[in-house]
């Protein structure tokens, strides 16, 4: 599915200038606008836009693909179509998917048109907050006291930068990363095969 384009885009600057990028798009003013955007944007000569049904009517190309990268509700139903627009050989399938049945649906119809090296990945955007935290040092009794039983040496002015010269201070601050309580989104899978 070419949807708004933007993958296209970045596949086409990947595949430029000798490749070319085939992208089909089931609604038709999608595939109006995506023609009309990579024409304003000068790459209209290394993409074609077909408007068409892939899990019925194929690519509308046969051997000549060196990768297949689906989008669609129903990859498991193009992966045959996938197999024929592919090179003779060697060439690799990408499937996104946002839901692990469909992933299952898609492996098993890979498998069943001979697909190999199968396999999925989760990818899951997820937000840290980066905050600066400070923590009291604990007593660790008399020991700890003991700046010679350590070799540290307050007065050094060398020693003034080292985490136990925070010691005198009672407390030490770091850096760490807490990911957000909420946040709005969901994951995906990314399956990847090899036509034997």
């Amino acid at each position: 599915g070419t949807g708004s384009g933007s993958l296209s885009h970045a596949l086409i600057r990947t595949v430029a200038p000798t490749g070319h990028l085939y992208t089909v798009e089931f609604h038709q003013q999608r595939a109006e606008k995506a023609r009309e955007e990579f024409r304003e944007h000068g790459v209209d000569h290394l993409v074609t836009v077909t408007n068409q049904d892939v899990c019925k009517n194929g690519f509308g190309v046969s051997n000549i693909a060196d990768a297949v990268f689906l989008d669609i509700p129903s990859p498991w139903e193009a992966i045959g179509h996938a197999k024929s627009a592919l090179k003779a050989e060697g060439g690799r399938i990408c499937s996104f998917s946002p839901c692990i049945e469909q992933v299952q649906r898609t492996c098993l119809a890979m498998e069943e048109y001979g697909f190999t090296e199968i396999n999925t990945l989760e990818i899951l955007l997820r937000v840290y907050n980066v905050r600066t935290i400070s923590l009291q040092i604990p007593d660790l009794g008399k020991a700890a006291e003991d700046n010679s039983s350590t070799g540290f040496d307050s007065s050094n002015p060398s020693n003034q930068g080292s985490p136990c010269a925070n010691l005198q201070q009672g407390t030490v601050q770091f850096k760490s990363g807490v990911p957000l309580r909420e946040m709005v989104g969901h994951t995906g899978y990314l399956t990847f095969a090899t036509k034997s």
